[in-house]
């Protein structure tokens, strides 16, 4: 798999494409999430995929703890390639990390994307809702998420070895949605698409909604089948969701001069 860099991945690199795709994975996750979609996207459309440190081919690199780190580090990586229409999504963990990097972005002055997309994602602005867990022990970690996602193989619940190689990052993604915190600004100047698990029990409806307070564009909310990971459940609609959506949207999104 070709690569320019450890932090952005594209597995079918075209100079011709007309327009790209930034992918950021969820919590633990790293570009494996999104196996399957240069294959299913529009072929104008170069897949760029976020590969954070301490996962796959990066697994020995120290994961980052902060959002605010992420995003500098995905900016700074991702800005050469935004020399045509863009557009980003990201799940769960990874759709706050997306939304951070717009507006990392727009305040060094860069032309803004064509698309946010989100999903399983409840709005940057409300609190986290949930109990803290990044600092229990191990085995409660992974039993915490599991009992939240159902996310972790059980096999992997019970072995010490496995523990070991899955927990940092995991604790790391873990201490970066708990420790978030959002500062008000204004709303972006993209469309956002937001999408959720009708069955996903983490993620309320009225939290999805939310979203819309974070543009002065369009905005539409839509509920796939599954549970919180339905971006593998449901992955064909959720493509086609995006396609169609990209294929409306302007071409690039000026960059407010102020913040």
């Amino acid at each position: 798999m070709p690569e320019l860099n450890p932090w952005i991945v594209r597995p079918k690199e075209s100079a011709r494409a007309a327009r790209r795709l930034f992918c950021f994975p969820y919590a633990g996750a790293g570009i494996s999430a999104f196996r399957g979609w240069p294959e299913q996207l529009a072929s104008d459309m170069e897949v760029c995929l976020v590969q954070p440190p301490g996962r796959e081919n990066r697994f020995y690199e120290a994961p980052l703890a902060s959002i605010s780190q992420m995003v500098a580090e995905v900016a700074r990586n991702l800005i050469k390639w935004i020399d045509r229409p863009y557009a980003l999504y990201g799940h769960s963990l990874g759709a706050v990390t997306a939304f951070e990097t717009v507006r990392f972005l727009r305040r060094q002055g860069i032309p803004g994307p064509m698309h946010l997309f989100v999903s399983a994602s409840r709005a940057p602005q409300l609190p986290w809702p949930h109990p803290p867990i990044h600092r229990l022990a191990d085995s409660e970690l992974l039993a915490e998420i599991h009992r939240r996602y159902g996310s972790i193989p059980r096999q992997l619940l019970d072995d010490a070895e496995m523990r070991a190689l899955l927990v940092p990052a995991l604790r790391a993604d873990f201490q970066q949605i708990e420790t978030y915190c959002y500062a008000e600004a204004p709303p972006l100047a993209c469309p956002i698409s937001v999408f959720g698990g009708r069955d996903d029990p983490m993620v309320t409806l009225d939290a999805l909604a939310a979203w819309q307070h974070q543009t002065r564009s369009g905005f539409d909310l839509k509920l796939l089948p599954g549970t919180h990971l339905f971006l593998q459940t449901a992955r064909l609609e959720l493509l086609q969701s995006i396609s169609a959506a990209i294929a409306g949207s302007q071409e690039v999104v000026p960059a407010p001069v102020h913040e």
